[in-house]
């Protein structure tokens, strides 16, 4: 199966290839503001790496939020407009549970915080449970929701967990790591690799678990804010709002 990732949740985004489980390449594509220019530069770069033509994908797996408005929305659209022209299959996973994904081989609480600015974080929270993955390339199985995504103060999210080894993983964790400590102290651990974003090298394996979305879906599909964007709760006369 030929799989095309893409990220466009976080500042720099990314986007990854992958044929039959094996990587072609990845990208970043920088900064958030390039992600409409980027974002096309970089998925044809990685076609003309593995020789492939893009009506050749079987599937596209994109992350559907929280993060980045600006580039959520440049991302979605192009998906979208992807599956309008060539009808592949999509597939979509959140950022945090991506983040949780990554750290899963710990086998510890994982909790993927991303910096939602105004004193806040978008955070949910992850158990480890014992059953067997069916699938040495999945890590679904390995990982319970215990807190759904939500934007809140940080304050607030930590008080609601148990101080226990857990794996703090994304922008927020980067960013509130002294705070962390305070509450956690050696109980807090970072991702094994160091990454805080999360990695469409990894979306591209266990795209093939996930469910597609049929067409209704997919043209129902949107950006996955948590909260409302900047633009909805206070417009601005005569400007652009950008996040």
């Amino acid at each position: 199966m030929k799989i095309l990732a893409v990220d466009t949740s976080h500042p720099v985004g990314s986007v990854a290839l992958s044929v039959d489980g094996e990587q072609v390449g990845a990208a970043e594509l920088g900064r958030s503001e390039s992600h409409l220019v980027e974002l096309g530069r970089s998925i044809d770069g990685l076609l003309k790496r593995g020789g492939i033509a893009v009506s050749s994908i079987d599937r596209v797996a994109v992350v559907t939020g929280p993060g980045s408005f600006t580039g959520l929305r440049i991302g979605m659209a192009y998906v979208k407009g992807l599956h309008a022209a060539l009808q592949m299959d999509i597939v979509g996973i959140t950022s945090l549970e991506l983040l949780a994904r990554q750290a899963a081989s710990t086998g510890q609480s994982v909790a993927p915080m991303i910096d939602a600015r105004k004193d806040e974080v978008y955070a949910s929270y992850y158990e480890p449970h014992n059953a067997a993955p069916q699938d040495a390339r999945t890590s679904e199985s390995r990982l319970l929701e215990k807190i759904p995504p939500r934007a809140l103060a940080l304050a607030v999210f930590l008080s609601e967990l148990n101080v226990r080894p857990t794996v703090f993983i994304g922008s927020g964790a980067v960013r509130y790591a002294g705070d962390i400590e305070k509450v956690f102290g050696g109980s807090a651990a970072g991702p094994e690799d160091g990454r805080h974003e999360p990695d469409t090298a990894l979306l591209c394996r266990i795209a093939e678990e996930l469910e597609p979305l049929d067409p209704d879906a997919v043209e129902a599909l949107e950006p996955f804010y948590v909260r409302p964007s900047d633009a909805k709760l206070k417009p601005l006369k005569g400007v652009h709002a950008y996040d």
